[in-house]
């Protein structure tokens, strides 16, 4: 519990994570006004913020101050390590996603699509360990590969991939509890 905390309060005090939300909120709350009804649009646009969040979240630790140094000091353990970084990911995830939800008129399944938008985004970022690395790939499945594909294995569409954001949320998260612990930390 100690470790979720700890973890609670290094995304708390993260600036950067602070103004990616209120970017995707104004965003949301722009698009909506714009589209002037309920649609998929506004969400098409705002699980971008939901994959920054995430990268920026884990990404962090791993830039030049690699603080990921000392969290390892702190909690050597890696898997439960992994485990409190998603535990908190998501219930900081959670108020944002659910006020993106209100603003777009939809309903808790949107909440945990991109809640799940932004585990992927973070556990890729634990296998990737760079951000901009790590966002590309993201970016490009969720605006260019599923637009274009067209298939419903691939997340990236608010309007039907809520479970397929989840079960990829899971795949990513089990390949970097399988390669996190067997690297080095920076």
């Amino acid at each position: 519990m100690r470790s979720v905390r700890a973890e609670l309060l290094k995304l708390a005090t993260l600036p950067s994570l602070r103004r990616t939300a209120l970017l995707t909120m104004t965003a949301t709350g722009l698009l909506r006004w714009a589209v002037g009804s309920d649609g998929p649009l506004p969400l098409t646009y705002t699980q971008a913020g939901f994959l920054i969040a995430g990268v920026l979240a884990v990404g962090s630790e791993f830039e030049a101050g690699a603080q990921i140094r000392a969290t390892l000091l702190a909690l050597p353990r890696r898997l439960p390590l992994l485990a409190a970084k998603a535990v908190a990911l998501g219930l900081m995830t959670l108020p944002a996603a659910v006020s993106a939800a209100l603003l777009c008129g939809a309903g808790m399944r949107v909440t945990g699509y991109l809640m799940a938008t932004t585990l992927l985004a973070g556990a890729v970022t634990a296998v990737v360990r760079h951000p901009v690395t790590s966002l590309l790939p993201l970016l490009l499945v969720y605006y260019v590969a599923t637009p274009l594909l067209r298939k419903d294995w691939l997340p990236g569409d608010p309007a039907g991939a809520g479970t397929t954001a989840a079960v990829w949320a899971l795949a990513a998260a089990v390949v970097a509890a399988v390669v996190f612990p067997r690297r080095d930390a920076a």
